[in-house]
């Protein structure tokens, strides 16, 4: 399928990580690039239609002296679709190595702190199917296991919620296509072109016939790991005993 994202697609996709509270309040990790904009102008739809709202979190990494100019601008845009939106700003001194690596993480660690605060049990975030097919394609790379080379997960249980990720069979192609349709507009980071990240380089080295090779590959292998996790899961259920205080029994005896 070629084209906009319809809200009816949309729901589907969403249809896979029900059930939802009533008038379901999501967040969306929102960059202002193309793929994060359409995601969470495609959720707002799909909250609206259920009583629900959502919020939009960008996080400004002052990684690049535009990024504060952009992040306000992310801003203007959400204020003119009557969206909330809230700004994370990473302070303090960043490193002079593994800039990605712990730009990622601290990310994650404002979005989830966020979430907390605000109450709300599901983050959604942009990744796509080209995303995917780089994962797969650095972790082959790194040598990872089965697991690993699953790829990203739709929908990864954290302390504080859900992380979902409800666009990442959509190519990103389609999801341009959705804003342009739309009217609206979204910054290119100029980051994603610098050749220095692994990431970068290993997007500029696959064709199209690789990408839908390792998205294949991620597939099978994520029916290995959605069996080994339901096994976990039995286990620790057969094994584990909730205490009302607060603390977990484990019954060594029932562990292979």
């Amino acid at each position: 399928m070629t084209g906009p994202v319809s809200a009816t697609e949309f729901a589907e996709r969403m249809d896979a990580f029900a059930p939802f509270e009533p008038a379901p309040r999501l967040a969306v990790a929102l960059s202002g690039g193309a793929d994060s904009h359409a995601l969470v102008r495609l959720a707002d739809v799909w909250a609206r239609r259920r009583g629900g709202s959502v919020l939009a979190l960008t996080v400004d990494h002052r990684l690049r002296d535009e990024s504060t100019d952009e992040a306000v601008r992310v801003g203007a845009w959400m204020a003119a679709a009557g969206l909330d939106r809230r700004l994370l700003t990473w302070e303090g001194p960043k490193p002079t190595t593994g800039v990605q690596a712990a730009a990622r993480r601290v990310r994650y660690r404002l979005l989830g702190a966020a979430c907390r605060e605000a109450g709300i049990l599901h983050l959604l975030v942009a990744h796509h199917a080209g995303d995917q097919a780089e994962t797969v394609a650095l972790r082959r790379v790194r040598r990872s296991g089965a697991h690993g080379l699953a790829g990203m997960a739709a929908c990864r249980e954290t302390d504080w919620g859900r992380l979902l990720r409800p666009l990442l069979d959509l190519p990103a192609a389609r999801l341009r296509a959705t804003l342009e349709a739309a009217g609206l507009s979204w910054i290119d980071d100029p980051s994603n072109r610098d050749r220095r990240s692994a990431r970068v380089r290993m997007r500029a080295g696959l064709g199209p016939d690789d990408r839908a090779r390792l998205r294949k590959d991620a597939a099978r292998h994520a029916v290995r790991r959605a069996s080994d996790e339901a096994a976990l899961a039995d286990l620790l259920g057969r094994a584990c005993r909730v205490d009302a205080a607060g603390f977990a029994v484990v019954d060594l005896g029932a562990l292979p």
